[in-house]
């Protein structure tokens, strides 16, 4: 490098520190300025520089005072344009910046967010991840208030359920007790019915409570699914006989599956039962197990008055009970707060199996799916 040339990297390089220099001073000063500010100050240091350069050049290599004259009015001109520029560029960053930061105000207050168009790749980056945070918080919202109803009205299906027959025990208690009844034989027969109803509706709101809080244990060993079908259905016969409903196993295959046989049961009797107390007077009730490549179904069909289709996924769910297309249930002591099926369904998925329904003509198929070893 000559001497003239390397004079003039130094001379600029020391106008270059000197402009930034007072540029960080400037800046630090003015820290919490807006950001127009900043951007402009960086831009006149700059220029700064430049014309500094241009200036201490022009004296050390006696360049003449036109020629300076000249590079000073362009570096000025372009520094006026530089500065246009960047403030407004400052401007449109510092209107992004107020929209990003309302942005997380209302997500932190839990009101939607908005997309709306920002200047950089980077700003919309981050826009993008605060309105997807808005919606999965809205969602989540609208999930836990939907699960807070639901958890209100199945407080309220039970609370009724619970009181109804405890309103009959109290009737009947004080009608035997003042020696009232004509047929006290009947009313004790009442009495009991009562009491089994109320003993099932706590077992079953015990039972889907300890499933809420901490699954369904389970004690898994080696079953024929079609013999421990065939007792369930033996041990319900007289109770459909009773209710003129015909109990039939219509097929059963040999499959044998490891699962927890008192849990499987307890599942499939709600089924049973739920088919019994929806089956018309004279009717019936099919059972079948199918065993498949891959998994044994416990199929239980009756042939009442069917469930609409908008209700067959909420088959299983808490607290579900059937519109008025279905019939009211005949069997006393069964059911009553829709928690029977979403115990079904709890001891299925634990199973790692799965409970679904679907229509039939006539009627409603339930299905208990058992994957295989």
């Amino acid at each position: 490098m000559t001497p003239d040339a390397l004079q003039i990297v130094l001379t600029a390089a020391g106008a270059a520190a000197t402009s930034g220099v007072l540029a960080a001073v400037i800046l630090r000063l003015a820290r919490r300025a807006p950001l127009i500010v900043h951007v402009v100050v960086i831009v006149v240091a700059a220029v700064l520089a430049v014309a500094g350069g241009i200036v201490l050049t022009a004296n050390a290599m006696y360049i003449s005072d036109t020629d300076t004259v000249v590079a000073l009015t362009v570096t000025a001109v372009s520094g006026v344009v530089a500065v246009a520029v960047a403030a407004l560029l400052a401007r449109t960053l510092s209107q992004d910046a107020r929209t990003l930061s309302r942005d997380a105000r209302d997500l932190g207050h839990g009101l939607a967010v908005v997309r709306t168009p920002v200047c950089t790749t980077e700003l919309d980056g981050v826009q993008r991840e605060i309105v997807g945070s808005s919606e999965r918080l809205l969602a989540a919202r609208d999930a836990a208030d939907a699960a807070e109803l639901a958890r209100r009205e199945l407080v309220t299906r039970i609370a009724h359920d619970l009181l109804t027959p405890a309103a009959s025990i109290r009737a009947i208690a004080e009608v035997l007790e003042d020696g009232m009844s004509a047929e006290p034989e009947r009313h004790a027969r009442q009495l009991g019915a009562h009491v089994a109803r109320l003993h099932a509706l706590v077992g079953d709101l015990f039972e889907f409570s300890r499933i809420d809080a901490g699954g369904v244990p389970l004690e898994r060993e080696r079953v024929a699914v079609a013999d421990l079908v065939s007792d369930l259905v033996a041990d319900h016969g007289a109770l459909a006989r009773t209710h003129e409903v015909e109990l039939v196993l219509a097929s059963s295959a040999a499959a044998v599956v490891e699962l927890d046989a008192r849990q499987f049961s307890r599942a499939l009797v709600n089924v049973l039962v739920n088919a019994i107390e929806h089956s018309p007077e004279g009717g019936r009730v099919e059972i079948a197990v199918v065993d498949d490549v891959d998994a044994v179904t416990v199929t239980v069909r009756d042939h009442g008055p069917g469930i609409a289709p908008d209700d067959l996924p909420h088959v299983f769910e808490p607290g579900w009970r059937a519109s008025a297309a279905r019939s009211a249930p005949r069997v006393e002591g069964a059911g009553g707060a829709g928690l029977g099926l979403a115990i079904t369904r709890a001891v299925m998925l634990a199973h790692g199996g799965s409970a679904s329904a679907r229509a039939a003509q006539p009627g409603t198929v339930l299905e208990l799916r058992l994957p295989r070893d």
